[in-house]
C-alpha cells in the first residue's frame, strides 16, 4: 500500500472530469433527487464541513454530484488503498484513508489541515457504514464536534435516504439541512469538555436523523 502523504492537501483535474462525466450516470442510474440546495454556501469563504450518514460507499459522490457543492474530500477505510488501482481512484477524488480502531490521528490532523485551507471535507458522524435494512441513521462518534471546534468551522447535515438498501434503479434522495454554526452546536466556548463533543456529535446526527425521517415520512 502506497503511502498517503498528509502533509500537503493536493489538487487533482481527474475530480472536475468524473463529476461532469459520471455526475449524470450517477444520477440516472439511482434515480437521484436532491433537496435543500439553497443551504449550500455559494462559495462566500465560509468554512464548513459536511456531515452525511453513511449508507453505502457512494455516500460523498451522491453529496457532491450538484454543480452548486464544492469537491468534497472524505475519509475512507484504509484498507481500501491497499490495491493500488483503487487506492489512486479514491485519492483523486480526494478521498484519504484512516486507520480504524488504531488509535492514529493522520486523518483528523489532515481533515483539520483541509478545512484551515478553505476546502470541504466530508464525515459520516457513524464512522462506519450502517447495515440495518431500514438504514436508520445511528448514533454519532466524537470526530465530526472534533474537527469543527478545531476548526471553527460551522457543519452542513446531509441526509441520503432509500426506501431499504441502496441499489441501482432505486431513488436515492439527497437532503441538505440547515448549517449548524458552533454556537448552535455550543462549541462556541473557550472550555470544551469531552461532554460538550459528546453532544454537539449527537445534535449533527439527530439533524440528519430529522430530515431522513422528513424524507421517509413523505413517502
Amino acid at each position: 500500500m502506497k503511502k498517503f502523504d498528509y502533509s500537503v492537501v493536493k489538487h487533482y483535474k481527474f475530480y472536475g472530469f468524473v463529476k461532469t462525466v459520471f455526475g449524470p450516470v450517477f444520477k440516472k442510474v439511482y434515480k437521484l433527487k436532491f433537496k435543500g440546495l439553497e443551504n449550500v454556501p455559494a462559495g462566500n469563504g465560509e468554512k464548513y464541513i459536511v456531515a452525511i450518514n453513511h449508507t453505502c460507499a457512494f455516500d460523498p459522490v451522491f453529496v457532491s454530484i450538484p454543480k452548486n457543492v464544492p469537491p468534497l474530500h472524505f475519509m475512507a477505510k484504509s484498507e481500501l488503498f491497499k490495491n493500488p488501482i483503487v487506492g489512486w481512484v479514491i485519492e483523486h477524488l480526494y478521498g484519504f484513508p484512516v486507520h480504524r480502531g488504531k488509535g492514529d490521528n493522520s486523518a483528523i490532523d489532515y481533515g483539520e489541515k483541509i478545512v484551515e485551507e478553505g476546502h470541504v471535507m466530508a464525515i459520516c458522524p457513524e464512522g462506519k457504514r450502517v447495515k440495518d435494512k431500514d438504514g436508520v441513521p445511528q448514533k454519532a462518534k466524537s470526530g465530526v464536534a472534533i474537527v469543527a471546534k478545531a476548526t471553527n468551522a460551522s457543519v452542513l447535515p446531509v441526509a441520503i435516504c432509500c426506501d431499504g438498501p441502496i441499489k441501482m434503479g432505486k431513488q436515492v434522495t439527497v437532503s441538505y439541512g440547515k448549517m449548524l454554526s458552533l454556537s448552535d452546536m455550543g462549541l462556541d466556548k473557550d472550555e470544551i469538555k469531552t461532554s460538550d463533543i459528546k453532544n454537539a456529535a449527537n445534535m449533527v446526527m439527530n439533524h440528519i436523523l430529522a430530515l431522513w425521517e422528513a424524507e421517509r415520512n413523505a413517502d
